[in-house]
């Protein structure tokens, strides 16, 4: 395992996670989009089943019309829909599973008394044909100081990640190109802050598709070039994203939660490795 991750920069561990645990999320998303409709005075045109008669994952569809009906009232609600499932007990549980630490510690070739430090560990849900805020080509070491020994984990939660609905794509060995160069492009018109990588470095390389199913767990290299596929389909992808980092590297610093560190920010860090030490962007 470890021979093919340092030379394609990323594994996949088949059945990590227990379905139960993915039942609990989809039954806590349930419950909450329910109670958001409720709370809100929602209007909808179809009878949601109770959450007593729903099966999973036969319903998975039914939490879809829920959540698209949020969708169409007010997007702000969804945010506090999956931050709360963040905060659940069943979401932490799912992290941390002993087979995610071990495999981590395996890939990052530390002993079994160094701590890791779990962060960033969030959900994500992609919307169908939503191109306004699906992630473009990146290397995740802009979210965390750059000289970290961390690796990502990227997984789905609710149901199997396709190419149909969007699972993440990565270019295998792209991770050796080193920091790439890429492009600081802020929010606007409701597109997503995003760091993109040029696309004339991403073209060196194969693009691959990684389907994956309820209970694996994708580990992959912080340089690896990845992205969002498009989600063509008719349905939401969930999935968890979160990093795993070696405390014990001489650099170590604890990151806030929202990717943003105590002493730098991911703008600050992709002005250091794209610009040195300049302190204004070419778009400033």
């Amino acid at each position: 395992m470890l021979e093919n991750f340092q030379k394609y920069g990323y594994h996949i561990e088949k059945s990590v996670t227990p379905i139960d645990l993915h039942e609990e999320l989809f039954f806590i998303f349930y419950d909450l989009s329910l109670s958001a409709i409720k709370r809100n005075n929602i209007k909808i045109d179809f009878i949601p089943k109770k959450i007593d008669d729903c099966v999973f994952p036969n319903d998975i569809k039914e939490l879809d019309r829920l959540l698209f009906t949020i969708l169409d009232y007010d997007r702000d609600i969804l945010g506090e829909i999956y931050d709360t499932v963040a905060y659940c007990s069943t979401f932490f549980k799912l992290i941390s599973n002993s087979k995610i630490e071990e495999l981590s510690r395996e890939i990052l070739m530390i002993k079994s008394k160094t701590p890791l430090y779990s962060t960033t560990h969030r959900i994500r849900m992609d919307w169908p044909e939503d191109e306004k805020r699906r992630a473009g080509w990146h290397q995740e070491i802009f979210h965390t100081y750059p000289d970290f020994k961390f690796i990502q984990t990227w997984s789905p939660i609710i149901r199997n990640s396709t190419v149909a609905n969007g699972t993440i794509k990565v270019c295998p060995g792209s991770h050796t190109h080193g920091i790439a160069q890429q492009n600081w492009e802020d929010e606007k018109e409701g597109y997503a802050t995003r760091i993109i990588i040029d696309e004339d470095v991403v073209q060196k390389y194969k693009e691959q598709d990684l389907p994956m199913e309820i209970g694996d767990v994708l580990f992959f290299d912080p340089l690896l070039f990845h992205r969002s596929g498009h989600n063509s389909s008719k349905e939401i992808r969930f999935s968890q994203v979160g990093m795993w980092n070696d405390c014990s590297t001489k650099g170590f610093r604890a990151p806030k939660p929202s990717f943003i560190s105590r002493t730098y920010s991911p703008r600050d860090n992709y002005e250091k490795h794209m610009f040195g030490d300049k302190k204004k962007t070419k778009a400033e």
